[in-house]
């Protein structure tokens, strides 16, 4: 992994990359890995939590600003050094190039080289993800319940927040868009009142033993609204294609097409702006990108999103949401919710 980067070592500072190679969830901690081992390092609030949680890594307890007094002895041998530039703030950037100078250390930038690793989730990994999709669905099937005219989004939203508690997290914060907001795509709840004829999209997903889980749907308060009845059909369809365009090998832009052209052909393009969907792990946006310019493919272990919505500005908006796992052989849907339109 370093060699084919032209690193002697890497400073690993995102804490989702921290937990993926050592095991921590704290708050504080980072790690140096070298071509013989690896360092963790966390500060004294946390000594007894790694006792027992940090795995394959030798451990230190520093200073609670990690950069102060960075163990230069444990960088011995090493002369190009990767750092995460998209993680790394200037301050500490600045800091790390002031206690390396005249050590012949140099700095690197390597984005995204952990990030790759975290791709393939091997089976525990899909059994966490499955898992945390299984409770996605129960909740999801338990808010229908509450979903009535006059019932505000934020009370949604605070029911889904609880009842994801119960079992873990929220993987982000739920999105529930009723009416006109429907049309925003990442419109946050607020005071408006679910009304009849609203088409309600709901974004949610839980995270559990630190995996995470992400899933649409829109649902009907009473009678429809015609033009977004017909555009539901349209969105479903279109997932429909995206999901069977997913296996191994396929183009992740041929994938992104499979959907975005029928929509497109169905009259509404201009309406579907954003992906068809990402990588869900340890974070609930990860590799690979299902977009029409990217150049890549997919491969057995990607867990990828199917989600092409239509928003119409002023009307509302229709998408649904699947999470897939690219298997040796096609796909699994670890996605049990319904997606007939419900009315309610």
């Amino acid at each position: 992994m370093l060699s084919r980067r032209g690193l002697d070592g890497l400073l690993v500072t995102d804490l989702t990359n921290v937990r993926y190679l050592s095991g921590y969830t704290g708050s504080n901690g980072m790690m140096i890995v070298t071509r013989n081992r690896a360092w963790f390092y966390t500060d004294f609030r946390y000594k007894e939590q790694i006792r027992t949680e940090v795995r394959g890594c030798r451990k230190k307890v520093l200073d609670r600003n990690l950069f102060a007094r960075l163990p230069l002895e444990h960088l011995a041998g090493v002369r190009t050094l990767g750092i995460e530039e998209e993680h790394l703030t200037l301050q500490y950037h600045r800091l790390l190039r002031r206690q390396l100078r005249g050590s012949g250390i140099r700095l690197k930038p390597v984005p995204g080289l952990v990030l790759g690793l975290r791709r393939t989730k091997d089976a525990g990994e899909v059994k966490a993800i499955a898992r945390a999709q299984s409770v996605t669905d129960r909740v999801f099937k338990e808010i229908l319940g509450l979903v009535r005219p006059g019932v505000r989004e934020r009370e949604l939203a605070a029911e889904i927040t609880y009842r994801f508690a119960r079992h873990g997290d929220n993987a982000f914060s739920p999105i529930v868009a009723s009416g006109p907001n429907g049309a925003r795509p990442h419109a946050d709840p607020g005071d408006r009142k679910l009304r009849r004829g609203d088409a309600v999209t709901f974004d949610i997903g839980c995270r559990r033993d630190g995996y995470c889980s992400d899933m649409t749907r829109t649902v009907f308060v009473g009678k429809p609204n015609p033009d977004l009845l017909q555009v539901y059909h349209i969105v479903r369809e279109a997932q429909r294609r995206g999901l069977e365009a997913v296996a191994p090998g396929a183009d992740c832009a041929a994938v992104d097409r499979a959907a975005r052209d029928y929509i497109r052909d169905a009259g509404y393009g201009p309406y579907f702006g954003h992906s068809l969907g990402h990588g869900v792990g340890l974070a609930v946006h990860e590799q690979p990108s299902l977009h029409f310019r990217v150049k890549d493919r997919l491969k057995p272990g990607d867990i990828v999103t199917v989600e092409p919505g239509i928003y119409l500005p002023g009307i509302g908006g229709v998408r649904i949401e699947d999470m897939v796992v690219v298997t040796k052989t096609g796909r699994r849907n670890l996605t049990r919710s319904p997606k007939e339109p419900v009315r309610l």
